[in-house]
């Protein structure tokens, strides 16, 4: 009897087989676990880097992203424990070139740096698209805007020519090398786009509901940063909480509970900080 359900199952299985339902399984499942594996790897190469070299993969000590506007109570308390702070924001959004460069659009990765940034670590700019590049502490001037060269090659634009970006248009001065601090989520496989955060508004790209993630950045003497720590998880979650701390509360609150607004994000810093 055992003989025969062996049989009858071979026999079920080769039928399967030169059907070809069976076979476009096994592809499937050795896709999704030859997937899996290379972003593992991906992931276990990544972070032995930035153990290896945390200034150069961490532009700061510690950091509270919000979709809302860090307030200015943040930074006051930053300079009153000495430390250096810096905050940045970034969204999805569209660039094109003019009209006369071709039109061409692509969804890109904005981000607007103020002076100090990154705290860590250096931005990695070429002045050429044949260049290896340079680290550098500058940002980009008002007007104009750094790039990853792979917008350049999706737009047909060269260094020196016009991007647009809402309202605003920026020359390009420099290719995006290395930056210290850039993300691994999806809008982060978009080209980079960086320009001075005093040129943020002109553009009118934050709207009302904007995908916007402000990140809100201290570095300074260990002591004082887990002091900062401290102070803005307790000023956060004090009642009665003020406008300006609102927004910023489901945040805070999302490290010790099991909250998750949109912002769902918490203080972070590298594993051997």
């Amino acid at each position: 009897m055992n003989t025969l359900f062996l049989k009858l199952g071979w026999r079920t299985l080769l039928r399967d087989m030169r059907a070809g339902e069976l076979r476009l399984l096994i592809v499937a499942v050795t896709l999704a676990v030859a997937a899996l594996t290379a972003v593992g790897f991906l992931q276990t190469g990544s972070r032995a880097g930035c153990s290896a070299m945390p200034g150069n993969c961490w532009a700061a000590m510690r950091w509270f992203c919000s979709d809302a506007i860090p307030p200015a109570a943040f930074n006051a308390k930053a300079q009153a424990l000495g430390l250096k702070a810096v905050s940045t924001v970034s969204f999805p959004t569209m660039a094109r070139a003019r009209d006369e460069d071709g039109g061409q659009a692509k969804l890109v990765a904005f981000k607007g740096v103020p002076q100090g940034y990154p705290l860590r670590g250096n931005m990695k700019v070429s002045d050429s698209a044949e260049g290896t590049g340079q680290e550098t502490r500058d940002i980009p001037a008002p007007g104009t805007a750094w790039a990853d060269a792979s917008l350049f090659d999706a737009l047909g634009l060269k260094l020196g020519q016009t991007l647009l970006m809402g309202e605003a248009s920026f020359k390009l001065t420099r290719i995006i090398v290395q930056e210290p601090d850039r993300g691994a989520g999806f809008i982060s496989f978009s080209p980079r786009v960086m320009v001075n955060q005093a040129d943020v508004l002109a553009t009118g790209l934050i709207q009302p509901a904007s995908r916007t993630n402000y990140r809100f950045a201290v570095a300074g003497d260990d002591k004082a940063v887990n002091a900062y720590v401290k102070w803005v998880t307790e000023a956060i979650k004090k009642p009665p909480i003020s406008p300006a701390f609102a927004a910023w509360a489901g945040c805070g609150w999302s490290r010790w509970k099991a909250v998750a607004p949109r912002c769902a994000r918490r203080w972070i810093a590298p594993r051997n900080s």
